[in-house]
């Protein structure tokens, strides 16, 4: 029987952060766009950036202000079932809100370029 992801963990700026399910990540890739003329759908292609969207917890000895959107950094993105997408230039997009219910602290980050090593 094939094993499908059940669990992401992520690495933020080389620390590791532990995520509630519910993480995601889309690639950056090309997205199709519809270009009508008169009756007949053409397409062109826009650039569509990463992004990857967790919910890390805010541990003892971690800091929140590690998640202040200022430059880029490396995100490393790793699936229960052996993929890791490292994403060298990923950013934060606005800052994260932390809750008292687990340190809870959901981020979105965006990115242009990425690895994938499959295991």
């Amino acid at each position: 029987m094939a094993q499908s992801v059940g669990i992401l963990r992520i690495w933020w700026k080389g620390v590791k952060y532990d995520c509630i399910k519910g993480s995601s990540i889309r690639l950056p890739t090309y997205q199709n766009v519809t270009q009508v003329a008169g009756d007949t759908a053409h397409r062109s292609q826009n650039f569509q950036p990463g992004e990857i969207k967790a919910t890390p917890l805010l541990m003892k000895g971690q800091s929140l202000a590690a998640f202040n959107p200022d430059d880029e950094g490396e995100l490393q993105v790793q699936a229960d079932t052996g993929q890791v997408w490292t994403l060298p230039d990923a950013f934060i997009l606005s800052a994260p809100t932390m809750t008292d219910d687990g340190g809870k602290m959901p981020v979105t980050w965006n990115c242009s370029t990425y690895t994938e090593l499959l295991k």
